[in-house]
């Protein structure tokens, strides 16, 4: 199998449903996103011929995932901003 079938067959339909599960904000789906390209990969590396060029394609995406903190998830209060004061009126 060739390099273009190959991404024909398998690559088109793997990046479009990562594209797919990275709309929205949940670090579940951006995950299970980063898992589809990655296998992709390698199944790349493991065929071959179609290693290289290709990988490389693959890879700006994932680097982007992982810089970006997509798959940590909305960024969490800081702990002293909920915390309740022993001086508050009343309990409230």
């Amino acid at each position: 199998m060739s390099t273009t079938q190959l991404w024909i067959t398998i690559g088109v339909p793997v990046v479009v449903a990562a594209v797919a599960l990275l709309v929205g904000g949940s670090p579940v789906r951006a995950r299970i996103a980063l898992g589809l390209l990655v296998g992709f990969a390698l199944v790349l590396a493991l065929v071959p011929g179609a290693g290289g060029p290709s990988i490389a394609l693959l890879g700006l995406p994932v680097m982007v995932l992982v810089a970006s903190g997509r798959l940590e998830g909305p960024a969490r209060a800081p702990h002293h901003t909920t915390r309740r004061r022993y001086t508050t009126v009343d309990g409230a």
